[in-house]
């Protein structure tokens, strides 16, 4: 069975040797057309991931739910903080969710060597650098245990440590902190800054906030990343809790993901571009299709002849079907490669994909699209052609 397919297969490619001319230009455009439907499936998915890590960079993974837990009456002290926090543990290990953070935002001013250098300081928890996609470069992120250090723990991007002065491969460093009294913050770990940065970033755990300045307080909102089948129940489930447990508070609860917006923001553009790739794949089909039936009008003699030596009308339609469907392979796998070189090349990284701290890759859905549609249009294609010389006889070969 192998054998015989191979046999097929050699014998297809020897007939398109021979035939080149004829199907060439039809060729041309199936490969066109799926090097046009590759570049939209490989170009759709891949900034749909850059998209999907630069919005979780930003507003947290799918999904992620945002809680603001605060006494309307009064500002909130330490010993509110820690009931919030009880609170938060409590719903956590109640509703098994394994990742959820504190979440405050403000500016710093940081004594440095040359001056003070501004940037912008989130007070976060452990879990945090999972829920946003956060990898230090150098050193490493926070852990449970570096709540109780006494010099402030931070990791910093490399926007902050370039303007501060310090290197990211000889971390751990210390900067100050704002104030009088001499503290000393310890830089743990360096994540890459974004491009469009334009201050530096600091990440600092919670119990720690009141060290960076008389401004700063411990968060009121805090996030909590939920399974995307069970996000909506969990959600008011959680709120409910939390409303039982700290009466006196207020619990406002809300998803603040993107990942529900972003296919709204690709979709149109992706369903336009790949119905104009399937007309023009329709297209090169039927060129191809025209182009077989009259080759296989000019080949009766031939056809004939081997039914004369006993060919079935299988092994005929199997070597016409192969003719098409090795043409097309053949100028699939040439448009697949166009698009892999198209969708890696620099210009498309740096002009397309802009901004993002991390490229995304060429998925291998787009090469297998590519691949199995262009063998899908040489079935289609051939099988006209092939059906029709399953129906020549020997006498229409003594004819021609």
């Amino acid at each position: 069975m192998i054998t015989s397919f191979f046999a097929s297969v050699v014998e297809a490619w020897q007939e398109l040797r021979v035939h080149k001319v004829r199907v060439l230009m039809s060729l041309i455009g199936v490969g066109v057309a799926v090097c046009a439907l590759t570049l939209v499936v490989g170009f759709g998915d891949m900034m749909q991931k850059g998209l999907a890590d630069e919005y979780e960079k930003q507003a947290g993974r799918d999904t992620t739910y945002t809680f603001s837990i605060y006494d309307p009456s009064e500002a909130t002290t330490e010993s509110d903080a820690a009931k919030v926090r009880a609170a938060l543990d409590n719903s956590a290990e109640r509703f098994g969710i394994s990742y959820y953070s504190a979440y405050g935002q403000s500016e710093a001013s940081i004594p440095g060597p040359s001056g003070s250098v501004d940037a912008t300081l989130y007070v976060v928890d452990p879990s945090f650098n999972v829920m946003r996609r956060l990898e230090p470069e150098y050193g490493r992120w926070f852990t449970q245990d570096d709540r109780e250090n006494m010099s402030p723990p931070v990791v910093a991007d490399t926007f902050f440590l370039d303007e501060y002065g310090i290197d990211p491969a000889q971390l751990p460093a210390t900067i100050d902190l704002p104030g009088q009294g001499g503290l000393k913050a310890t830089v743990i770990g360096a994540v890459e800054s974004p491009a469009y940065a334009e201050i530096g970033s600091l990440y600092a755990l919670s119990e720690h906030s009141s060290r960076f300045g008389e401004g700063i307080t411990s968060p009121t909102e805090f996030e909590m990343w939920f399974p995307p089948e069970a996000a909506a129940e969990l959600g008011e489930q959680v709120t409910t809790d939390l409303k039982r447990q700290l009466p006196d508070a207020d619990v406002q609860s809300y998803r603040s993901d993107f990942a529900a917006d972003m296919a709204d923001s690709l979709g149109p553009v992706k369903n336009v571009l790949l119905v104009i790739s399937i007309l023009i794949l329709f297209m090169g089909m039927l060129g191809l299709l025209n182009i077989s039936l009259v080759t296989i009008q000019q080949r009766i003699r031939e056809i004939g002849i081997r039914r004369s030596f006993g060919a079935t009308s299988v092994r005929i339609f199997f070597s016409v079907m192969m003719e098409s469907v090795v043409a097309t392979t053949v100028a699939g796998a040439v448009g697949v490669l166009g698009a892999v070189l198209i969708l890696k090349a620099p210009f498309v990284m740096n002009v397309v994909f802009e901004g993002m701290t991390t490229p995304p890759q060429v998925p291998f859905i787009a090469v297998a699209v590519g691949l199995l549609v262009s063998i899908g249009v040489g079935a289609l294609a051939g099988l006209v052609p092939a059906i029709v010389a399953t129906r020549v006889r020997i006498i229409d070969a003594i004819r021609a």
